[in-house]
């Protein structure tokens, strides 16, 4: 299989396809969203469990968020790579999604951010997200 490293190639494959119905599952996944950011919050604030399970749950509500998006504009995903493309080409490309966001994403996936880093970012991700989904 050839390398998939753009938008076109994700639409060429089987890991990213047009669904007609992929908006469906966006009220579905902004609630997962919320649920893992608020439980990523409560750590933080707390002090108590485990401080990576705040970067995991953070980046569990990015990871919503990034779906919602792509269902947004009637795609749906079968692959990390091809979600990240189309977000990138879909919403960073246009100038309405700061690529910033896919980068704290992506460090919060290998913890490799702080907690409080990790719960930052994904508030932030999922307030822009909520922005881009309610226009």
């Amino acid at each position: 299989m050839a390398i998939i490293n753009t938008f076109q190639k994700c639409l060429d494959s089987p890991y990213l396809i047009a669904d007609k119905d992929a908006g469906l599952r966006i009220g579905e996944l902004l609630a997962k969203a919320g649920d893992r950011l608020e439980g990523a919050l409560n750590i933080q604030s707390t002090g108590q469990g485990d401080p990576a399970d705040a970067v995991f749950l953070s980046y569990e509500a990015m990871f919503c968020c990034l779906r919602a998006l792509v269902y947004a504009k009637g795609y749906r995903e079968m692959g990390l790579r091809c979600l990240l493309l189309a977000c990138e080409s879909l919403y960073v490309k246009p100038g309405q999604f700061d690529a910033e966001h896919l980068r704290k994403f992506e460090l919060a996936q290998r913890l490799k951010l702080s907690p409080a880093d990790a719960v930052a970012s994904a508030s932030a991700f999922v307030k822009r997200t909520l922005e881009l989904i309610a226009q």
